[in-house]
């Protein structure tokens, strides 16, 4: 199948990446939010549990993982569609793959950052093994879903195409999200917190990136095309 993406595709596929990000990051705080009673507080990429809740006990460990299992279950669910018989669903299938940037996930974890390395860590790894055995994890979790997604693509172009939803998302990502709103929010625009613990300016964007992908998310059915 040959990719034949449209203007209105990458639009859409925009507003996915940007709400993949979000609702990463929702899902750490809501996991904290069960576990402590009340919400703690995020900006673009960083969150903590509540005021002490974290002090003396593992379960906060389970908001920390809760990121990461909801990034790797969408990048599988892509997996799964992948092989759905509708091209459409494939197209889907290969957006949400790419859309949790799943080389970001591995490239954080190489630079011993990351929540998975941190869960290591915290359970009581050396630093530089608790990376290794981090990287080695991520990538052995990705590789399937990846290497199907390389042999959907069809055409010459494959691995232009491949190696571009690879990283180009992840570039675009930091330079929107944590380039550009990160340092509006450290600036003190729309700083003040308002709901899930999340200052104003997180929320709107979470809910212009919600509104974004309903209005466009025909277009992701529209990424592959069977014509030669």
């Amino acid at each position: 199948m040959k990719p034949r993406p449209t203007l209105k595709y990458f639009i859409a596929f925009a507003a996915l990446l940007f709400t993949m990000h979000e609702l990463h990051e929702i899902a750490h705080t809501s996991v904290g939010r069960l576990i402590c009673g009340c919400w703690g507080q995020r900006d673009f990429n960083v969150w903590e549990l509540c005021r002490g809740c974290s002090e003396g006990s593992h379960l906060g460990l389970l908001a920390t993982l809760a990121g990461p299992v909801f990034t790797f279950g969408m990048i599988w669910w892509g997996y799964r569609l992948l092989g759905n018989q509708d091209i459409g669903y494939q197209s889907l299938g290969f957006s949400l793959i790419f859309a949790n940037m799943p080389i970001g996930r591995l490239l954080s974890a190489i630079l011993n950052s990351g929540d998975e390395t941190y869960m290591l860590r915290s359970l009581g790894m050396e630093r530089n093994a608790a990376a290794i055995a981090a990287s080695v994890l991520i990538f052995l979790i990705i590789f399937i879903p990846l290497r199907k997604a390389y042999l959907a693509l069809g055409g010459k172009q494959k691995i232009i195409w491949f190696l571009g939803f690879l990283v180009l998302p992840l570039i675009f990502d930091l330079l929107i999200v944590l380039g550009l709103l990160n340092t509006l929010l450290n600036r003190g625009i729309l700083d003040n917190y308002w709901i899930l613990g999340s200052p104003m300016i997180v929320s709107l964007w979470t809910f212009f990136v919600l509104s974004l992908l309903w209005l466009k998310r025909k277009a992701l059915f529209n990424f592959f095309d069977t014509v030669p």
